[in-house]
Parts: structure tokens; sequence; C-alpha cells
């Protein structure tokens, strides 16, 4: 069965900052490779036309140029490219996603998958797609549990339950971001794994859940995807009906409520949200760098000079400078929301 890969692109990434930026998103940074997390994430659900049709981007309405610009970078056409005019979560993504799915590509299944997620991986992720295709093809809604490779504490669990298929299980609980003690527990107990986030579903499957659990994100995404205007070579979602949809996830809306949540486990492919600055590589060209250790260096401006420094993340562009103790990167969004209550808009 053929896969519609649906590469959600709407998302900030305030914990990237100061690289990452309202007009340029992390998704659209370079951060471990000489291609974008974007781009890296659609060349892996491309190429092989057995398995996977055109991408389906959903991206934010600032962002169909950049969209664009990369897709010919690397040469790759979109099925079509639909534009948010807001933000408004992964379930109102979903919903769009099925409703076109279901529309323009019927005998696929959608694979919902951020653009900001690094795997390393692609043969092992494209076995383990295999494997939840056999699920979702008998309407199970299919989520893919990371093997965790130590107790994080920024990362939801999956706990497993009983078996569906081959490398596929019903879906027991999903787990908040836990303290280190649970997620020390979790991983001497076996059968947590890390919820990356990616969804794989039957469009009518889906559908039919989110007007079960989720009817008033259901009909808004849906109204506005049939209500969308042409922009380009994008199309824009209209913004009255998609502004009055309901803000959630999948997990929340959908996973947490279904009886159809199944899950891939273990899934081993080098996986990371690159979620913050610690799991970004570091840049070592022009930079001085002496008698340091685990520094992360970063910049799209000046040289960076440091010297007997450990355990830190460096960070400048050609406004503004971050210097944070790599324990503290998943709280680098608190200088965004400090900016945003200053009204630095110029630094956002």
């Amino acid at each position: 069965m053929k896969i519609q890969p649906v590469i959600m692109s709407g998302g900030s990434g305030t914990r990237l900052w100061p690289l990452s930026r309202r007009s340029y998103p992390k998704q659209f940074l370079n951060l471990v490779s000489n291609r974008s997390l974007f781009q890296e994430t659609v060349l892996r659900l491309s190429g092989d036309a057995s398995l996977f049709s055109a991408p389906l981007i959903i991206a934010g309405r600032d962002h169909a140029e950049l969209v664009e610009t990369q897709l010919k970078e690397i040469g790759i056409d979109a099925a079509d490219i639909i534009l948010e005019p807001c933000p408004r979560n992964t379930a109102a993504v979903a919903a769009v996603a099925a409703a076109w799915t279901a529309d323009k590509n019927p005998d696929a299944l959608a694979l919902l998958s951020p653009a900001d997620h690094h795997i390393e991986d692609k043969n092992a992720f494209h076995r383990a797609i295999k494997d939840g295709a056999v699920a979702a093809a008998k309407d199970h809604i299919v989520t893919f549990g990371i093997q965790p490779a130590h107790p994080h504490t920024g990362y939801g669990y999956i706990q497993s339950g009983n078996d569906v298929c081959k490398h596929v299980y019903e879906v027991a609980a999903f787990k908040e971001k836990p303290d280190h003690a649970t997620a020390e527990a979790y991983i001497k107990s076996g059968g947590y794994f890390w919820n990356a986030g990616l969804f794989l579903f039957n469009s009518k499957s889906m559908l039919n859940e989110l007007d079960q659990h989720a009817p008033d994100i259901s009909a808004a995404a849906k109204q506005s995807l049939k209500e969308c205007t042409e922009q380009g070579n994008a199309r824009m979602l209209n913004e009255k009906e998609f502004s009055a949809c309901p803000s959630d996830s999948v997990d929340y809306a959908i996973m947490e409520k279904t009886d159809k949540a199944a899950i891939v486990a273990p899934v081993d492919i080098g996986w990371t949200d690159i979620g913050s600055w610690s799991e970004a590589s570091s840049e070592s060209s022009d930079h001085v760098i002496s008698d340091c250790n685990d520094i992360t260096v970063r910049s799209s401006g000046p040289v960076i000079g440091a010297i007997g420094v450990d355990d830190l993340i460096i960070v400048a562009t050609g406004d503004a400078v971050l210097v944070a103790r790599k324990d503290c990167a998943q709280d680098v969004r608190k200088v965004v929301d400090e900016l945003k209550r200053r009204g630095r808009e110029d630094l956002l």
C-alpha cells in the first residue's frame, strides 16, 4: 500500500532561538547536515516510488516561498502545499491531511511527520513504516515508539500493550514528560518508548475518529480546506474557518481517546526531535575554541572565541547572542517569552 507523506512544517522552534525566528524557523535551518531539517525530512520520505507518493506539505502562512525554494534545491515536487493562516496544533493538521488524502489519494495511508526531526537510519525507518502499515490498513491509528537511549525528561513516553501484529502493539498508556526518577523507572521496567509525534493512518479511519472525539476540530479543519484559496503555487486554508478550530494535539484529541491506537516498537532509527541546542551539531569552521569540553557553538554572523569553558551553548546572530549551560537548553524559550513581554518583535 502506498504511503502519502504529510510534512508538518508549521512549528516555530523557540528553543532554537536566536537562529530560529518566526520568519525562518528551525525546520528550515541546517542543524545536523548541509541540508535543512525540512529538506532531510522530505528526502527521507521520497525516492522510493513503490512506497511513497509525492509529499503534501502543510506549512505556516509566511513560509510558502521558503518551502518552494528548499524543495527546488533538492529537486522534489510536492503534491500540494497547504498554508495555515494561524497555528492550531497537530490535530487540526491531521484533520486537513486526512481530508486531503481521502480526496486526492484515497488508496494511500497518510504518514504525518514533523518537518524538524532528525533520523539517522532511513532504511530502518522505512522498515518501521512498513510494519505500521499492516496495522494502519486494518484501521488502527499507528504511532512510533522510539527505543529510549537514556532517561530523557524532555520527551513524552508511550507504554505498549497487547500484540496487534508483528512489531506493532496496542497503546496501553500515554505518559507526560516525566521527572528523572520516573524516566529511569520507565527505562528499567521496559515497554516504555519515546513519543516521536509520527502517525500513520487510513484517512477514513482518522476522519471517523476525529468526528467522534473532536468534532469541532474535524468540522472546522475540513471546511477550511474546502474553502481554501490559491496563493501562488500554494493554497491558503480559509482563515475564518481555521481560526475557529480548537487548538489541540493528535495525542490529546485522538490517541488518548480512541480504541484504535497502536504503536510500532521498539523503533531504533537514531531519532531526535532537535528540540534544543544540546541536540544540534556544532560549527567549527571559523570559530576559535581552546581548552573547552562539550560546547555547542553556532553563528550566522560573528566569529566566536571560547577559552576554558565546558558544557556551554553559545549561539550568535547579527542582532542577538545566547549563552546557556547545556543543562538549561530546554529553558531557552524563557528568553523568547521575555522578549515577547518586552514587545521586542524585531528579535522574534
